[in-house]
């Protein structure tokens, strides 16, 4: 060896840091079992004792101390006594039911009880994932039924018990008017339509597109109006215009997706039936005013039938926003650039209680008017005027139960 270096010497060990838990007895006695049989014997069936409907009284002392000092141990609180006994100290194998590991971060091992009859809860062990096993406590069994409110509480959608009670007072004649607005609606459309073309000049340009853009305004305008007075006033029971009018808006506001199980008919026949004394209006200049005349007011009557159009339309553009499959791609890239009410912007009106965003043509001036409080300005003054408490009629079918 040169000279200059050390010999390597040997090292001691230290006693090895790891500490070794006990095995429990009961783990002890299995695996000892199954040493002493032969290997084409089988295991003897194992059959759950069955809890001592008579626990004795008087606890043995030596019991409570093995508790206290595997709770002292395990740092847990101890768990409530459900006054059915416990078992014995070891494996959870006496009790007859199932236990249930929570496999989070929950400190150290210990008993809880579970919520539901007949099963008891076992925490995790350590943080490092190791698990053990604690003592079982059967909680006593609990009423169930008395939890649950009268009526087996308020199910909202088409099981609530409003929605379905409104939904039985569409009827047949509802739905005549509702065809004869759809059919007429459309015919006046397509005989205006060919007129305002006809009458149309290339110098109109410039005044029909600001005529447009106005009628969508308007009808954005008017479609929050409507609403606004349909959600807050008046109720069901009003003649002619409960049932017609104001009992789809509470049948929405309780099963919001009921709309896209309705049809064509259904959905569009009311707006339909309030554009036809415009349309008609139009149809009537048409057909009476001299051409010079027409070919002047052609801006304006532009203006007249894009309201009428967005108006017709407005709850066809509703139903889309509550539509999340099977839609146009052209309706959702309508949708996506605002062109059209969107979907996410809708969902802010059917946040209980439905009191802001009344707007559903396009949705444009819900903010701008929610800026300005302008619907809850009206409210107050018809409130002040009239003691009407706003959305009553609307908050009694919601709450219905039965």
């Amino acid at each position: 060896m040169a000279s200059g270096k050390r010999a390597p010497q040997p090292r001691e060990l230290s006693p090895c840091p790891v500490r070794v838990r006990p095995v429990p007895a009961g783990l002890r006695r299995s695996r000892a079992a199954s040493r002493a049989r032969g290997p084409g014997e089988a295991a003897p069936a194992r059959r759950a004792p069955s809890p001592d409907p008579s626990p004795d009284p008087s606890p043995d002392p030596s019991r409570s101390r093995s508790r206290s000092r595997s709770r002292s141990r395990s740092g847990s609180s101890p768990a409530p006594d459900s006054g059915l006994g416990a078992p014995p100290s070891g494996l959870c194998r006496s009790v007859p039911c199932r236990a249930v590991r929570y496999r989070g971060r929950t400190g150290r091992g210990g008993a809880v009880p579970c919520r539901r009859p007949g099963r008891a809860v076992v925490r995790a062990g350590s943080a490092r994932g190791t698990e053990r096993r604690g003592r079982c406590e059967r909680e006593p069994p609990r009423d169930e039924a008395a939890e649950e409110p009268e009526g087996g509480g308020r199910r909202w959608g088409a099981q609530h018990a409003g929605a379905r009670e409104l939904a039985e007072l569409y009827s047949p004649g509802k739905r005549l008017q509702e065809w004869i607005s759809v059919i007429l609606c459309f015919s006046l459309i397509c005989f205006n339509f060919y007129n305002l073309l006809f009458y149309l000049r290339l110098e109109h340009t410039p005044s029909v597109l600001v005529g447009i853009f106005a009628g969508v305004i308007t009808a954005d305008f008017l479609s929050g109006l409507f609403h606004w007075g349909a959600d807050t006033w008046g109720s069901v029971e009003l003649p002619i215009v409960g049932k017609a009018f104001i009992r789809p808006f509470r049948e929405h506001h309780i099963d919001p997706t009921a709309i896209t199980r309705h049809d064509f008919i259904e959905t569009n026949g009311d707006n339909c039936f309030m554009t036809l004394v415009p349309l008609a209006n139009m149809a009537y200049k048409f057909v009476s005013f001299s051409p010079e005349a027409l070919c002047e007011s052609c801006p304006w009557e532009c203006y007249v039938f894009a309201l009428i159009i967005f108006i017709t339309m407005t709850n066809q553009i509703h139903k889309w926003s509550h539509t999340y499959f099977g839609l146009p791609r052209w309706v959702v890239f309508l949708q996506d650039w605002h062109i059209i009410l969107p979907r996410k912007h809708h969902r802010i009106h059917h946040v209980s209680p439905h009191e802001t965003y009344f707007c559903i043509t396009t949705g444009w001036l819900n903010y701008p008017l929610e800026k300005i409080r302008f619907w809850r300005c009206l409210e107050n003054i018809i409130q002040g005027l009239t003691g009407e408490k706003p959305r009553a009629d609307d908050m009694k079918w919601a709450q219905k139960i039965k």
